[in-house]
């Protein structure tokens, strides 16, 4: 077998996320392939296209298929409605999109579904949507052996860790999870209920309620989270600064070109879109803040683990990315415990965080540590007998 060979038996890491679908071989640094987790039908259009003429043929071939997934759906996002599968549990559309990327990894003909799969799963996920998956990546598609993977343990991995208070803040999901020791406690965790999308749509209410009708411009949510992404901010006194800018402190001051041509200045909205992580009720959200959320899930287990636990507060997700957030979490913290403890509160705000689910489950397999929970395919009458090629590639995964 040559090398080629062994490393396309490798197996497949998934990361199915809301926001994007992360792909790609188990001990690599990097996922292959990370795609937007969308979709589009072909007929769904923003507008009536018999409002002009042959809208259809000017910007989509009639002989391409009904849905058009990942960064081939956002090409048309102008025109068309873009759909988040994942959102909607839409498995069929899930399958279109898998098996899209999947070619691209140029896999040879004879290797093609032999790889083992490994999901990356959050504790939210239900045996329900695991049932789904394995319909999909046994039953349809017939891959030999499915593993379902803590996303909690994979992202304590990325760092080498054991104990830790993971903070996933994701563009649709916001978690809060613990382990320590290895172990997990299902009554130390939350789902918190502010996400990045929440932040992108408080960032446009903040702008649209700044210009008000003085000026016509073109803004949306796709637009202005490119904006979130670009020149978000978390600072320590947001209401002390934000009086300063309305003095005229121009410390914050940026300028954003639109698409429409037109110049949208900013300023203090760029700190104050993250401030309802810190008070939900500023969007009208009944819940209690990020920190004091944190604290509760860390007071679930015994005192004498709160130290460690505190030390390692991660950060992860995508949404997790506004700089200063860490700074301010601490304090925010502090706010929770003894005097004793506040000063070993630690967050942790790795860089690459976006991907740490996948990275770590990449690192777990190049350790070895993967070798528990495997799924073999019920379909197969003898899956160790599936090939020569692939039963050599298996044996360290039983």
């Amino acid at each position: 077998m040559s090398d080629t060979d062994n490393d396309q038996l490798l197996p497949l890491i998934l990361d199915i996320g809301c926001n994007n679908f992360r792909m790609g071989w188990a001990g690599g640094d990097f996922p292959d392939i990370i795609a937007p987790s969308v979709y589009v039908d072909i007929s769904d259009y923003l507008f009536k296209s018999d409002i002009i003429n042959g809208l259809g043929d000017i910007f989509l071939n009639t002989n391409t298929q009904a849905h058009l997934v990942g960064h081939d759906a956002l090409k048309y996002k102008s025109i068309l409605k873009i759909r988040e599968f994942r959102k909607e549990n839409n498995y069929n559309i899930l399958l279109k999109f898998f098996y899209h990327y999947y070619q691209q990894l140029n896999i040879s003909e004879e290797l093609r579904f032999k790889q083992p799969i490994i999901i990356i799963t959050p504790f939210y996920k239900s045996e329900l949507e695991k049932t789904k998956l394995q319909e999909i990546y046994f039953n349809l598609l017939n891959f030999p052996y499915l593993l379902f993977l803590s996303e909690s343990q994979a992202i304590l991995s990325t760092l080498q860790k054991s104990s830790g208070v993971i903070v996933n803040i994701g563009e649709s999901n916001t978690y809060i999870s613990t382990i320590f020791h290895g172990f997990t406690n299902i009554m130390a965790r939350d789902m918190f209920p502010i996400t990045g999308k929440d932040l992108t749509s408080y960032l446009l209410n903040l702008i649209l309620s700044k210009i008000g009708a003085i000026k016509n411009i073109y803004l949306d949510i796709a637009i202005t989270k490119e904006i979130k992404e670009r020149l978000s901010l978390c600072i320590l006194d947001p209401t002390g600064e934000n009086k300063r800018v309305k003095e005229g402190l121009t410390k914050y001051d940026r300028i954003v070109d639109l698409p429409d041509g037109t110049k949208l200045k900013l300023n203090s909205e760029r700190f104050l879109l993250s401030e309802p992580l810190f008070n939900p009720k500023i969007i009208h959200v009944d819940y209690i803040g990020l920190a004091e959320a944190i604290s509760k899930v860390i007071k679930t287990w015994d005192r004498e683990n709160w130290e460690e636990l505190l030390s390692n507060v991660i950060l992860s997700g995508g949404s997790s990315l506004i700089p200063g957030l860490s700074e301010r979490l601490k304090v925010e913290l502090q706010k929770y415990f003894s005097e004793k403890l506040k000063n070993k509160i630690k967050v942790v705000a790795a860089s690459g965080r976006e991907n740490m689910g996948w990275i770590g489950a990449s690192i777990l397999y190049s350790k070895n540590q993967l070798k528990k929970g495997w799924l073999n395919n019920p379909n197969l009458q003898d899956p160790d007998q599936e090939q020569n090629d692939q039963t050599s590639s298996q044996n360290e995964l039983k």
